[in-house]
This record gives C-alpha cells, structure tokens and sequence, in this order.
C-alpha cells in the first residue's frame, strides 16, 4: 500500500512539474463590420500587437513608412525627425542643432520614392528638405499671393507627388490644401470640404435679413486633420465630424472624390488614415477608440486594438497620432501619450481572409477559392466566408450551392442572381407543365366558383346563416363600393364574432408575412424575430386609430357609435389582406430586378387602406369631405400623443421599478 502511495505522489509531482500550455489574450477584441446586416461581429485577430519602440521619443505626432519600410517619425517635442528600421531600431535622426537644418515643433514628414524627407516644420513656418544623408537642402516659406495674405502659414501635414507638387495641410485651415509646386508657387487651394448645412442654418437664411445674417458667424467648411499618398497617385484626406460623413475623401488631381463623400462607419473622430499596397484603407478612431480596416470601396470590414489614455499596457493605445503600413501589411501608430511607437502584425486569419478578398476584388475568382476555404477551415462562422465563396461559386455557375451561401450571407443581391439563373433554368425546363399547371388553376378558378354557387342554389344553408355570409361578403364588398359598403355597415349590427374572425385573419396574413415572405424581400433569421413585438407593433396602430378616431370625431359633433368605429376599421383593413396574399406568393418567385411589382402592390395596399380609412371616417361620423380631412389630421396628431404618453409612462414606471428593485438590492446585501 505505501508502496502504490509513493508511486503516487510522484506521478503527481512530475504532473506539476511538466510545463502547460499557456495562451496568450490580447488586450482587445476584433471585429467585422456585416454589410448585410448593419452591425458588427466578434472575430479573432486579424491583427496582434508585436511591440512598441520608444527610441527616447518625446512626443511622435507624425509618422511616414519610405518605401524600404523604413518608419519616419516626426517628434514635435525633441525638434527632430527619427529613422527607424524596419525592426524598429533606431537608424539616424534628423535635423540640425543649429542653422537652417533646425527644426521646431515638426508635426508632419513625407519620404518621397527617391529619398528626399520634406518636412512641415511647424514651429518655423516652413517646409524643410532633407537630403537622402539627413543634410538639409531647402525650405518653402509662406508664398507670396494676395490670396493667403490674411491667412497663417503653419504646415503640419503634407504630402509630395511625383511630380514634386506639394499638398500641405495647415493648422485650423477651412480652405482645403495648400497647393505649391517644386519652386514654391502657390498654385491654389485644393480638396476644401464642404461647408455643413444644418437645419438651424436653413431656419435663419428663411427668417432673417441680409443685415442679420452679415452678423451671424459663418457656417465654415471642417478642417482637414490629415493626408495621404497611394501609389497610384490619389490623395486621401482625413476629416473628423459629421458621424463619419466626408471623414475620408479620396481626390484624384482635379480635386474629385471618388468616394462622393461616403459616411465611413466608425470614423467621426478619425485621426489619420493609411493605404496599403492593395488598397485597402486603415484609420484610427478617437471615438470608436479602434483601428478599423476598409475596403478598397470604404466599406467597413474590420475593427480592433483599444484606445486607453490611462493605458500601460502593451498593445493598448495611449493617444494615438498617426497610422502607416509597410510592405509586408504591418501596421505602425505613433503614440504620444505613452511616447512609442506600436507595431501590429498580420495573423493567419487575417493574411488569407484579406488575400481572398484582394483576389477577387481583381477578378481572380478561381485563385481566391483556396484562401476562402482556408478562411473557412479556421472560421466557419464568418459571414464574409460564405458571401466571398457563394460569389465563386455564382461565378462557376454552381448557382444551388451559390444560392445556399448568399442566404447565409445575407447577400441579397448575390441570392437574387443566383436564383434568377435557377428561375430560368427550371421555367425552361418545365415550361410545358408550367403553362398546363396555370391553364388549370385558372380554369379550377373559374368552373370552381360556378360550381360552389350552384351547389348553394341547390342547397342552400339555413336561414341563420344568412347574415353571417352577407356581414363576411360585405368585406370583399365594401373594398370596391366604399361609400356605399360603409352605409351598410353602419346599418348594421355586425356580430362581434365576425369581427373577431376577420381581425384573427388579418393577424393570420400577418403571420404568413413575417414568415412566408421570400428570403429577397425579407432577409431576417426566422428563429430570431420577436413575434411578440412585431405583432404587437402590427395590432396596437390599429387600436390607437380606433381610440383617437372616436375621441376625436365624438369631440367634433361626429355621429358614429364606438361600435360602429371598430366595425368600420375592421373593414378598412380588407385591401391588406387581399393585396398581401399574392404579394407574399410573388415574393417567392420574383428577384431583385423585378421588385418593382412588389414595391408596387405594396405602394397600392397602403393608398387603398388610406382611402378606406378616410371613407370609414367619413360615412361613419357623417362628415363633408372637408370635415373629414381636418379631423382624419387631427386623429394621426393625436396618435402621436397617445405613443408618447405611452412611452413617457413606460420609461417613468420603468425608472420607479427599478429604484425599488435596487434600494431591494441593497437591503438583502446589508442583510
């Protein structure tokens, strides 16, 4: 026995002793941005933190990768421009101790192919240049036009093109870029934003007069924060404000944006912005606190890293002040909070997810399969898997399989192709059958109904019966003779199990909508709709209709009954069950180029039950046409302040519950 217990705690001890397996967790999450859906998913790591360089940096504002990824870090602090290799050592800095190579307070710096490093030298007024050695070679001062006299000379950003034409951004600058050629001419202002129209901008231009105006303070275009350069020459300028509206602008050299003023997601508070080698974009967020990645188009695919002024973490963000990626896809920040500079670098995830996407951006279709598959191996809940692989498969003409993952993808568009070439492969095929099928619906349709109504003649029901079948006739009736339908109602004494009938049948088409309706048309998951709420937002318009229309009417000497208002709305709402029945079929069956047909029924549906509620109120209370309009307003205006009543006394009940629910909270803690 003691010889098994010895045996034991040794096995036990070399347990204890063996290393384990440690995982490393990053300090931030990654996301990715669902076209399809308007939200964002969490994702592993596209991206990971591989260190932070300090290289006694004071205070990096600006940084720019040479093109042999080589990083050039502007320090406003230490008057000087730092070289770092691409491993983040410190190669050489920048400017002299005295005389013209002097620099003060740099905020901005540029490499051109060939070597030159410009500089705005903000703190002098100037832009510097430097020589391939780090010698200076020239400076630009303020030009000399009438048209920036008033104006202050303070760069600090800027960018070269190839032909040596700078584009510099000034402090607090609302006219755009300062534009100068390689002598230092001024050649004009460029890529100004746009001056934001607010509707208190409108309200004064409509109210007030010229004298007025002439005293309000201009409504200014925003200030440019930063630029960039892509290989193929467009300029990218990055603008906080407006919800992201504008944060991004790609110009070409006539100063056009490509992206005409595109609202980026996640970019309001946009400090730089980046082009990589295959064009996708990166910026830095202040108020998303993130680096979101995009699209060649603007569209949001990624987001990651954390943005934590009191940080003192590796990988988090103190302040960071400027963004670049080199040649081998890796991400540079500089960070004068915590006075590094951050390097990021690709994961596996994120180098075939991004390469999947490059090559079939290109056409690449076939090449991109591979790295989709991959991406699908490490991830099989990515929506952009399915979406990218139901494109290859579209393109393959593989539209079954296509037609599964665009679903999957919530890509409506790609479904609607595929399924179009399904239509048409199926009609071609069974177009005979097709045609034999509707010949005999119709035909079933119209010896049916003769034979049903013979069959009544010959047997005709019971005599009790008789009022029932005219009160659910009058529901097909009354939607083609609406005056005169709604007389008889009012006549008459509707039984409330009729009533009943038609609102659970009316609910019922509700139903076979939220769940019949086709995928094109109504791209949800099934199991995550809250029928509950979507019934609810279905039937309580209808009962608040009822209530204010009674109030309102009872109030403006009308002479309908609230029975009879209840009846009558009952009634109006036949178009919709008539019209949505062969629009929840067509759903089915049609694809997005043809949406128009249901746009139009539905557009039909909503007119037609608009009449009916306006005729109801009209024949029910006995009012003249005008009487009806001004009381069918005041009924929807009424509407408005029952639901606000409803939602201020849900949110104050809600408030007292909860104060009650935690002074509860509190006592059963202390207790």
């Amino acid at each position: 026995m003691k010889k098994w217990m010895a045996l034991l705690l040794l096995a036990a001890s070399a347990w204890f002793v063996v290393p384990q397996t440690t995982f490393a967790r990053l300090p931030y999450s990654t996301f990715y941005y669902d076209g399809n859906q308007s939200t964002w998913f969490r994702i592993q790591p596209i991206y990971t933190p591989e260190e932070a360089f300090s290289a006694h940096f004071e205070e990096p504002v600006d940084l720019y990768v040479a093109p042999d990824d080589s990083v050039y870090v502007a320090d406003k602090k230490q008057d000087r421009i730092i070289v770092l290799g691409n491993d983040g050592k410190q190669l050489r800095a920048i400017g002299d101790e005295e005389g013209k190579g002097r620099l003060s307070s740099p905020e901005g710096v540029f490499v051109t192919p060939g070597g030159l490093v410009y500089v705005a030298d903000s703190g002098n007024q100037r832009i510097a240049v430097f020589g391939t050695d780090g010698k200076f070679v020239r400076e630009y001062k303020k030009p000399d036009t009438t048209l920036m006299a008033t104006e202050q000379f303070v760069p600090i950003k800027l960018v070269v093109d190839r032909r040596g034409v700078m584009y510099i951004a000034l402090n607090s600058s609302y006219q755009g870029l300062v534009r100068l050629n390689d002598k230092g001419e001024f050649m004009g202002y460029f890529g100004a934003n746009k001056a934001q129209q607010s509707l208190l901008t409108w309200l004064k231009k409509l109210v007030l007069n010229k004298e007025q105006l002439a005293k309000e303070k201009a409504n200014l275009p925003r200030p440019i924060a930063n630029i960039a350069l892509d290989e193929d020459g467009f300029i990218y300028t990055a603008t906080a404000g407006s919800f992201g509206e504008g944060a991004v602008r790609k110009l070409n050299a006539g100063g056009v944006d490509a992206f005409k003023n595109k609202t980026f997601v996640d970019a309001h508070g946009i400090v730089d912005v980046a082009i990589d080698k295959d064009g996708f974009l990166y910026n830095i967020d202040l108020d998303s606190e993130q680096i979101n990645l995009y699209d060649r188009t603007g569209q949001a695919l990624f987001a990651f890293g954390l943005v934590d002024k009191e940080t003192q973490q590796s990988g988090v963000l103190g302040f960071p002040t400027s963004i670049g990626v080199d040649s081998r896809d890796s991400i540079w920040i500089s960070d004068s909070k915590t006075e590094t500079i951050h390097k990021f670098v690709r994961t596996e995830f994120g180098n075939n997810v991004l390469k999947a996407l490059v090559l079939y951006s290109d056409g690449k279709y076939e090449e991109s399969k591979p790295y989709w598959e991959r991406v699908y191996e490490l991830n099989d809940m990515y929506n952009g898997t399915f979406e990218g692989l139901g494109k290859v498969y579209l393109h393959e003409g593989d539209n079954h399989n296509a037609l599964t993952f665009m679903k999957t993808a919530f890509d409506t568009e790609g479904y609607s192709k595929a399924f179009w070439q399904i239509r048409l492969d199926w009609m071609q095929s069974h177009f005979i059958a097709l045609i034999a099928w509707i010949v005999g619906i119709l035909l079933a349709l119209r010896y049916g109904i003769r034979g049903v109504r013979a069959l009544l003649r010959k047997h005709s029901p019971p005599a009790s019966w008789n009022r029932p079948l005219a009160d659910l006739r009058s529901f097909w009736y009354v939607m083609f003779h609406p005056y005169d339908g709604f007389y008889r109602l009012k006549e008459a004494r509707v039984a409330p199990w009729i009533v009943l009938l038609l609102l659970a049948a009316a609910v019922g088409v509700k139903l076979a909508s939220i769940y019949g309706t086709g995928f094109l048309f109504h791209p949800v998951e099934l199991s995550e709709i809250n029928l509950r709420n979507t019934l609810g937002l279905f039937v309580l318009p209808w009962i608040t209709w009822i209530i204010a229309n009674y109030l309102v009417c009872s109030v403006k000497d009308g002479e309908g009954k609230f029975r009879e208002v209840v009846q009558g709305s009952t009634y109006a709402l036949a178009p919709y069950f008539f019209f949505s029945i062969p629009t929840i079929v067509l759903s089915n069956i049609v694809t997005l180029d043809e949406k128009i047909v249901i746009h139009t029924l539905n557009t039909v549906m909503m007119l037609w039950m608009a009449a009916m509620f306006f005729v109801m109120t009209q024949v029910i209370h006995n009012f003249d046409f005008v009487e009806t309009i001004k009381n069918s307003a005041i009924t929807v205006l009424t509407i408005g302040m029952i639901w606000l009543f409803g939602f201020i006394t849900f949110g104050l009940s809600y408030n007292l519950y909860d104060f009650f629910y935690q002074l509860y909270k509190e006592v059963s803690f202390y207790h």
